[in-house]
């Protein structure tokens, strides 16, 4: 399997005069993540909201197919979800891909497993968010499996959490704590999670968000601009 410094590589942009912009929202966690990688990587590219995540126009979202957020637009190029968006982000850095562990670079079964289980339990999230929170549909059998499904992952990542770590380069910047630390403080924010029995997770999120870029970017709702129409 390639790493990211097996990968071809792009030259830097000149970010000075080649506009960055974030496509997404700042209460979506996937979102987060790329901003915080961009707070790690020392450069603030600013957020374009999407205020309609019920629109059915791919223009809303960055021009992609699938309506999803978020998307990365770098001068005349666009990356789509969050994973090519801290891709291409990390490449506007000079060094930049280099100081990031990609889930890829991932060589023991834990480590791979990890980051299956985090990449997983954050699209049940969305998914749990969709159906309970924002729809409140009834419960059914998919419903409550999809919830079982995120709770058996947080207990997993709770069991685990320390050899995890252990296994992650100390000098970069591991995607695998930005996914996690941005799934947990989502759970409060809309999805309400007891993780009072979840210690080794309850203390990586009070520890991680002493970081600066975690600082930077609470979750809060997109206020829409005002009707043009003044009503």
């Amino acid at each position: 399997m390639a790493t990211a410094a097996d990968a071809p590589r792009t030259e830097t942009t000149d970010i000075e005069n080649t506009p960055i912009e974030i496509i997404g929202r700042q209460s979506s966690h996937y979102t987060r993540v790329v901003r915080m990688l961009a707070l790690e990587l020392g450069i603030d590219p600013p957020l374009a909201p999407i205020f309609d995540l019920m629109s059915t126009d791919p223009a809303t979202y960055a021009g992609n197919p699938a309506l999803k957020l978020p998307a990365l637009r770098v001068g005349d190029d666009t990356a789509w979800g969050s994973l090519n968006a801290c891709r291409l982000l990390a490449r506007q850095v000079d060094g930049g891909e280099a100081r990031v562990f990609w889930p890829e670079e991932a060589r023991t079964p834990l480590l791979m497993n990890a980051h299956e289980v985090v990449t997983h339990a954050m699209a049940a999230q969305v998914e749990v968010v969709f159906h309970e929170i924002v729809s409140k549909r009834p419960p059914d059998a998919a419903s409550r499996k999809r919830r079982e499904s995120l709770l058996g992952c947080l207990a997993w990542l709770d069991a685990h959490l320390g050899a995890i770590r252990a296994q992650l380069p100390v000098e970069r910047i591991a995607l695998f704590d930005l996914m996690l630390y941005c799934l947990l403080e989502h759970l409060p924010f809309r999805n309400p999670v007891d993780l009072s029995e979840l210690p080794a997770l309850t203390a990586f999120v009070a520890d991680f968000g002493a970081r600066a870029s975690a600082r930077a970017t609470p979750y809060r709702f997109d206020a829409p601009p005002p009707d043009a129409s003044g009503s």
